[in-house]
């Protein structure tokens, strides 16, 4: 399946798949701080064998939101960098959207596999000022091995410099039009921001990556490697977490399985994710 439909209040909304990637590895980028007889347990409850989970194959979802005046598109998936993933604009083509159609597009951070299409000629384009002056300098990344750190680099200031002269940059959280609002979201990134979708009463979180995995909603301290910030992505994750709890609303998470939707349930101090059927 390529596209999901439903509707939040009168809006009507899109998971579109971009595709999808294979991490390897996953313990040590999703959980890398995480106690191992606690981890062997939250694997084997996602039947997983935690002495053979050598890879973890991600989807990549975007999700395009019409409110009936604007098409929103949230991240723009991975562009050509990845070999199985990159297939956002060919998915909206097959649904009959073309890509100036699209009017607002919400990047939630700069990671290249959520900027990696940069092909919506009419749109604005729209990043937290703390996300762009954070790349644009001189990033200190000290979780990560320096390959990766150089490779991310490599990908992230072409990316963002083909922008320059399109960029909206925001700050704090702001309505960006009616319906449509961004909640800063700091931690994964420092400048990472999350989306509110309301109509109707009815509202739906984009949470970006702050939540990468659902074992991150029943242990949100456990930070994963590409957290910048770990402190600040755990209060995130938690604030994110409690916030959908307590208004019953929709989550939207770009690497879970697709679609990606669903709501939580509040399990004890946690929380455990409920993917719609």
């Amino acid at each position: 399946m390529k596209s999901y439909k439903f509707k939040i209040g009168n809006f009507n909304c899109l998971a579109i798949k971009d595709g999808t990637h294979i991490y390897h590895e996953p313990v040590g980028i999703l959980f890398p701080d995480a106690p191992k007889e606690l981890l062997a347990l939250a694997l084997k409850r996602h039947d997983i064998d935690p002495d053979n989970w050598t890879k973890w194959r991600s989807d990549y979802t975007c999700l395009m939101v019409d409110t009936g005046t604007h098409r929103v598109l949230m991240d723009t998936g991975a562009g050509t960098f990845l070999p199985e993933a990159g297939r956002l604009v060919k998915n909206l083509r097959t649904l009959g959207i073309e890509p100036d159609e699209i009017d607002l597009v919400l990047i939630s951070h700069a990671h290249p596999d959520h900027v990696g299409a940069v092909a919506f000629p009419n749109a604005r384009i729209v990043m937290r000022r703390e996300e762009w002056d954070f790349w644009n300098g001189e990033p200190d990344l000290p979780r990560l091995p320096s390959e990766f750190k150089e490779m991310l680099l490599y990908l992230i200031k072409p990316l963002l410099a083909s922008l320059a002269d399109r960029i909206e940059l925001i700050d704090g959280n702001t309505q960006i039009i009616p319906g449509i609002k961004t909640i800063a979201a700091t931690g994964h990134t420092p400048g990472h921001m999350a989306v509110s979708v309301e109509s109707e009463g009815q509202e739906l979180l984009y949470t970006g990556d702050a939540i990468l995995h659902p074992i991150h909603m029943e242990h949100p301290n456990w930070n994963a490697i590409v957290d910048v910030i770990p402190k600040e992505a755990e209060a995130t994750r938690r604030h994110l977490l409690a916030r959908a709890a307590s208004g019953n609303s929709f989550l939207f998470c770009f690497h879970f399985s697709f679609p990606g939707l669903g709501r939580i349930r509040e399990k004890g101090n946690t929380w455990q994710w409920e993917p719609i059927n």
